[in-house]
């Protein structure tokens, strides 16, 4: 086959293909009609379960009592870990019983008020017996004790009835002293009038503190009474003749007047010192004594390791001061009343100065603090620092919880989650 014939068949078959693809394009082919669509299944009417299965709780959502619980939890480990950084012994317990105590009373000062002040008594040594004849976590006296209808058990001695009224009677001899001094140290006339405007301020707070002492009646005796009567009328007569120098009397007799009124004073507050001295030292015997009898370790390691435990225990047998429970409850009263008095010797003062002044009070008493204001005593080192310091706690306190506002819950602990 030649070359030539070769080429004409391959032209040919290719114009035969290109005729057939061209006949097959112009076809336009017929749509595809579109699918129907299945009908509706017919509605049917289905009544819900009556009692459908509740939901399985997720832990990770605590209940409204939950919830509660762990902000309570929150506030009270947050408080005991700032007052473990000021060597506070039990803080968490501490916190614990003045909380319940503060959400039990029908008015209360602030719980932070609280703390500062049981910290401020005794660093959380809730057993312990002051040289004052004071006891446990409010430091409270048997005085202070009666004065807010504490019925339970009290140790009186006649040391303690003894060292309580050579305390209050020796006061207006201190004031008499006082005023006698400044003529003795200067005589002029701007001392004299000076010292008539206090020896006014002494007939006016002689008595303070005097009443207070009917309410050891349980425990003591008509003798006791009568001494207190006797005190009371020399007094009295002391500051009478006072006045009378102040009028007429030369230096050399105020002098000699101041001497003898100290000496009076010196004796009443060495007998103070030392029965106090006494019954502080018998309480404690007798505290560590019953401990070892009923817990049959020794008293020491008892205070150390299970010291509320033991505090309720001594207040059945002993002394009711020793409960930290009943103590929490004094605190909120008697500091509810030192609150009243500041008020009314603070009046128009500042919410501030009446904090100081509830703290002074109740460190000090109203006898002292009442002086003080009046200048009878120039000056109180122990409770004005207590006045300055129970503030400074308590907003050091309140500063923490403010700042659990702050914090994000991821990073508190698991008790508030």
């Amino acid at each position: 086959m030649s070359r030539d014939w070769k080429i004409a068949l391959l032209v040919s078959f290719a114009l035969a293909a290109v005729l057939a693809f061209t006949r097959f394009s112009a076809v336009d082919p017929k749509p595809t009609p579109p699918r129907a669509m299945p009908p509706p299944p017919p509605v049917t009417e289905t009544c819900p379960p009556i009692d459908p299965p509740p939901a399985e709780a997720s832990r990770n959502v605590p209940t409204l009592v939950e919830a509660g619980d762990a902000k309570v939890n929150l506030r009270v480990k947050t408080l005991a870990a700032e007052l473990s950084k000021m060597w506070t012994r039990n803080p968490e317990q501490l916190v614990t019983v003045i909380d319940h105590a503060s959400h039990e009373a029908t008015t209360s000062p602030s719980e932070t008020l609280l703390l500062a002040i049981a910290h401020a008594e005794t660093n959380g040594k809730i057993l312990d017996v002051s040289e004052a004849g004071a006891v446990g976590l409010a430091q409270a006296t048997p005085i202070a004790c009666r004065q807010e209808k504490f019925e339970g058990k009290l140790f009186v001695t006649d040391d303690y009835l003894i060292g309580s009224r050579a305390y209050i009677t020796k006061k207006a001899l201190g004031d008499a002293d006082m005023i006698a001094s400044l003529i003795v140290a200067r005589d002029n006339a701007k001392t004299r009038r000076r010292a008539k405007r206090l020896i006014q301020s002494a007939f006016a707070l002689r008595r303070e503190g005097v009443d207070e002492l009917n309410l050891l009646d349980p425990y003591a005796t008509q003798t006791f009474f009568d001494k207190i009567h006797d005190a009371d009328e020399h007094n009295l007569e002391v500051l009478r003749q006072l006045r009378k120098l102040l009028d007429h009397g030369s230096r050399a007799r105020l002098r000699a007047f101041r001497n003898d009124i100290r000496t009076q004073y010196r004796n009443l507050k060495r007998t103070q010192i030392d029965t106090w001295a006494r019954y502080q030292n018998e309480l404690a015997a007798k505290r560590d004594a019953t401990l070892e009898a009923h817990f049959g370790i020794s008293a020491t390691r008892v205070k150390k390791e299970m010291p509320y435990e033991a505090g309720e225990y001594l207040a059945d047998v002993l002394d009711e001061r020793f409960s930290a429970k009943r103590m929490a409850a004094f605190l909120v009263q008697h500091l509810e009343r030192k609150s009243e008095e500041a008020r009314t010797l603070a009046r128009n003062g500042s919410d501030a100065r009446i904090e100081e002044m509830t703290a002074a009070l109740y460190n000090g008493g109203s006898h002292n603090v009442k002086r003080m204001l009046a200048g009878l005593i120039a000056s109180l080192p122990e409770t004005q620092r207590y006045m300055k310091k129970v503030p400074a706690t308590r907003r050091r306190l309140d500063h923490s919880i403010a700042a659990l506002e702050h914090v994000p819950a991821v990073d508190r602990p698991a008790t508030a989650r």
